[in-house]
């Protein structure tokens, strides 16, 4: 048959072998030369490589020439194996556009159909039953092979003449499923076929056409890491398993660091006693089975817990002894424990006080499990207990401070004969009224303090407290501070006890209503009458700064008193002393707490009053009585 009579109509020029080297030349250009817009048909029949056809799979019969003509799906074993290209179609069908792209041409392709010419030229139904090739694997087999170039040693070589290797290559890729038609499931790189494409010293792709790995290069940096990972293990190994030097029991010793106390004893072979078991009093229930041992870091007695806990350390000075005794599990009650009153302070004082007011506390009632004993444990809250104090108000900076002071008013007559003295000298006093009297005389009560003297209660009827019970007792402190509130507008708990009496008893049974009793240190034994000059040197014998006069307003005939009492203030003043009030005296003592020392103080919030006195303290009571004592003998006070 010749070209005019090719029922595709090509235009072909030549002879079969120019139309072979056109072809293995490659590129789109070779394909314009051989065939004008591409080969559409098959070769003449006079061509004896068109003749060397059969039957493929569908019974349909396909070319296998050099050229990029037809692409039937059926190989002709009997096809020149000279040509790899041709083997590669046998094997699976190249497209036109695919043996351009292995050639290394950068021209555009010509897109074709799956039998390599233009789809507009396709014979209808020729090919409609052959196998096809799916759009992902088309795809991925014309770009395995373009990536691979014309210079991979897999490629075709552009003459279409491949060697015996490129042969067996193109084979091998072949039967891997790459240059043919997909197997089922994705092929798989083996090591056999990485290593062929590494062998060839090209740095072959993987067969999915993944990027390259080149190990050769890798293994000496992946040695040099091992190396320095193994170097470091060892090293740390090394560290935390060195030796280092303490004082073990004064003496110079070697050991691992980090040891514990055990392994510590071990090394340096001790043998230290077990302590005993006790009960929660103390007494033994089984011997060795208490504290292993006791450990002392720096001297300092290390808790079992820290013990335990502990590891050496360089330079460590460490004690190991026999072991303590240990207590017996026990049951645990919280119980709440009252405070007691105590007594304190100097032997005698002008002042007596509560310096600490009382807090209930709290500790641990324990019962053994193993004993059955009960003892007191450890404390949870402190108990403070109220402490009451003798002082002798002794002011600050050396100042001469003096106070005088008035019992048993208010009086007719009497307080407002003292206020006028009082006003003439400019100067101020401690009135010590009693309850009943400023009811009966409240505006007096109100002069007193409008001179800008002051009232403290004297109790409300002047009973002789240590006689009475903590309810009567009470009920004189309680109804005298709030007459003196009603009427006189002021508060106080500050208090003279009548005749001085007042002892730590009486202050137990107070209730905590006062805070200070005050007594004095000159006493003019005025309620004697012993006239005018008695009366004076009585006030001025061996005063010293600080001291306390002692005078009334009430009880009876004070006229002894109005006069006597400018001598003492012109003598005083004369000798550099100032009056104060009580309150202003106590304040000039900063040993005496301010709340006291304002003489309205009261017991805070969340104590609790004692109901017992702590042990005896017959100083305290002696101090208490001598005070009285020497207040007033005869009871009129």
């Amino acid at each position: 048959m010749s070209y005019d009579q090719n029922p595709y109509g090509d235009q072909r020029r030549g002879d079969d072998r120019r139309r072979a080297r056109d072809s293995r030349a490659g590129g789109y250009d070779s394909y314009q030369r051989a065939g004008g817009e591409g080969y559409h048909g098959q070769r003449p029949a006079g061509d004896y490589r068109s003749q060397r056809s059969s039957p493929d799979a569908y019974g349909r019969t396909g070319s296998y020439g050099a050229g990029a003509g037809s692409r039937g799906y059926a190989s002709d074993p009997r096809a020149p194996r000279g040509d790899a290209y041709a083997r590669d179609r046998r094997a699976g069908g190249r497209s036109a556009g695919a043996a351009s792209s292995r050639t290394g041409d950068s021209s555009p392709r010509r897109v074709a159909s799956r039998d390599g010419r233009p789809a507009a030229s396709r014979q209808p139904g020729r090919y409609q039953d052959a196998p096809q090739l799916g759009g992902g694997d088309r795809r991925r087999a014309s770009g395995s092979y373009a990536r691979q170039g014309a210079g991979n040693r897999y490629s075709t070589p552009a003459g279409g003449h491949s060697s015996s290797r490129g042969r067996g290559q193109a084979g091998r890729r072949s039967a891997n499923g790459r240059g043919g038609a997909p197997k089922i499931g994705m092929p798989r790189l083996t090591t056999s076929a990485f290593s062929a494409h590494s062998a060839h010293g090209r740095g072959g792709m993987p067969a999915g056409g993944g990027r390259r790995v080149d190990f050769a290069g890798a293994r000496p940096a992946i040695i040099g890491i091992a190396c320095v990972a193994i170097f470091a293990i060892t090293g740390i190994l090394l560290w935390s398993n060195r030796k280092v030097d303490i004082k073990l029991n004064g003496e110079d010793f070697s050991v691992r660091v980090n040891s514990t106390c055990e392994q510590v004893i071990s090394a340096a072979e001790l043998s230290p006693k077990a302590g005993n078991l006790v009960s929660v009093s103390g007494k033994n229930l089984e011997d060795g089975a208490g504290y292993a041992f006791t450990a002392s870091l720096g001297g300092n007695e290390l808790s079992s817990e820290d013990a335990k806990a502990y590891r050496v350390t360089g330079g460590d000075e460490l004690e190991i002894t026999d072991g303590g005794d240990r207590m017996e599990d026990y049951d645990v009650e919280v119980m709440q424990e009252n405070p007691q009153l105590e007594m304190g302070g100097d032997a005698w004082g002008n002042i007596t006080y509560i310096s600490q007011w009382p807090k209930p506390g709290s500790y641990e009632m324990r019962t053994g499990k193993r004993s059955g004993e009960t003892a007191r444990g450890d404390t949870l809250e402190e108990t403070q207990n109220a402490i009451i104090t003798v002082h002798q108000i002794v002011p600050d900076d050396g100042k001469k401070l003096v106070a005088l002071t008035f019992d048993d008013g208010p009086a007719e007559k009497y307080t407002e004969a003292y206020l006028d003295i009082l006003d003439k000298y400019n100067i101020h006093a401690t009135f010590y009224n009693l309850g009943q009297n400023i009811e009966a005389y409240p505006d007096i009560a109100k002069k007193v303090i409008d001179q800008g003297s002051e009232i403290q209660s004297h109790t409300y009827q002047h009973a002789q407290l240590t006689k009475l019970d903590a309810s009567a007792l009470q009920n004189e402190f309680s109804s005298a501070f709030q007459d003196i509130k009603d009427n006189a507008g002021t508060d106080t708990t500050a208090f003279r006890p009548p005749y001085g009496d007042f002892n730590e008893n009486a202050w137990l049974n107070s209730g905590g209503l006062a805070s200070v009793s005050v007594l004095w240190n000159q006493d003019s034994l005025d309620w004697k009458r012993p006239g005018a000059d008695a009366i004076v040197q009585n006030s001025l014998k061996g005063i010293t700064s600080g001291s306390i006069i002692l005078m009334h307003d009430g009880g009876g005939n004070r006229d002894q008193d109005v006069e006597a009492l400018p001598t003492i203030i012109e003598t005083l003043q004369g000798e550099g002393y100032e009056f104060v009030t009580v309150t202003e005296l106590m304040k000039s003592d900063s040993s005496i707490p301010e709340d006291i020392a304002s003489g309205n103080a009261t017991m805070p919030e969340g104590c609790v009053w004692p109901t017992e006195i702590k042990g005896d303290d017959d100083n305290a009571t002696a101090a208490a009585t001598t005070a009285a004592a020497s207040g007033d003998g005869s009871g009129e006070d």
